[in-house]
C-alpha cells in the first residue's frame, strides 16, 4: 500500500501501518483506523438497539439478567461457563428467568465478575436521563451527588428499573 492510500483522518483511534513511501522504501506511518472511521457509527447504533430490545425482554421476564449480559458481552454458553467456573448445564438453567432465582450468591458474584459489573447490577437496570430520554448506564461512584434515583418494579420479579436524573 502506498503512503497516501493508507492515510485515514480519524484521530479517535490511531494505528501504525507499514507502507511504501514515496521514495520507494517501506516504513511505519501513523494513521486512523479505516474500520472505526467508516463503521463505528453503525456499530454503536446497532448495539444501542440491541440493548433496548434486550432490556425490554428483561423487563417482561422473557430473559434472565444472565441472558441479557451474555448477549451484550457477546459470549457463548461455553465461554460464560468456563469464565464463571460454573457447569454449563447450570448456566443454561440460569438463562431461563424461571430458574434464575435458584442461582446462589456465589454464582451471581462469579457472573458479575465475568461481566465486569457490580453483583447488584445483575438485579437491576440503571437508566440515566439524557436530553432525549433515558439510557442504560452504570452508576459512577463519583457522580452520585447531583442526581436523583427512582426505582420501579417490572414484570420480572428479579429486575427493577432504576431511573437516575440530574438535579437542577
Amino acid at each position: 500500500m502506498k503512503e497516501k492510500e493508507g492515510f485515514i483522518d480519524y484521530p479517535e483511534q490511531q494505528m501504525i501501518l507499514y507502507v511504501e513511501k514515496e521514495n520507494g522504501t517501506y516504513g511505519p506511518m501513523q494513521t486512523g483506523s479505516y474500520i472505526s472511521a467508516n463503521f463505528m457509527d453503525d456499530y454503536l447504533y446497532k448495539r444501542k438497539n440491541l440493548e433496548l430490545e434486550l432490556r425490554e425482554k428483561l423487563s417482561q421476564g422473557k430473559i434472565s439478567p444472565i441472558g441479557y449480559f451474555m448477549v451484550m458481552e457477546d459470549l457463548t454458553l461455553s465461554e460464560l461457563s468456563a469464565r464463571a467456573k460454573i457447569r454449563k448445564s447450570r448456566v443454561k438453567k440460569h438463562l431461563d428467568p424461571v430458574h434464575f432465582g435458584s442461582a446462589t450468591v456465589e454464582e451471581l458474584n462469579r457472573y458479575a465478575s465475568v461481566f465486569n459489573i457490580a453483583p447488584s447490577n445483575l438485579l437491576q437496570v440503571v437508566l440515566i436521563q439524557t436530553g432525549a430520554g433515558f439510557e442504560s448506564h452504570l452508576i459512577l461512584e463519583n457522580k452520585t451527588t447531583d442526581i436523583s434515583v427512582d426505582q420501579a418494579p417490572t414484570d420480572n420479579p428479579y429486575v427493577v428499573l432504576t431511573k437516575i436524573e440530574k438535579r437542577k
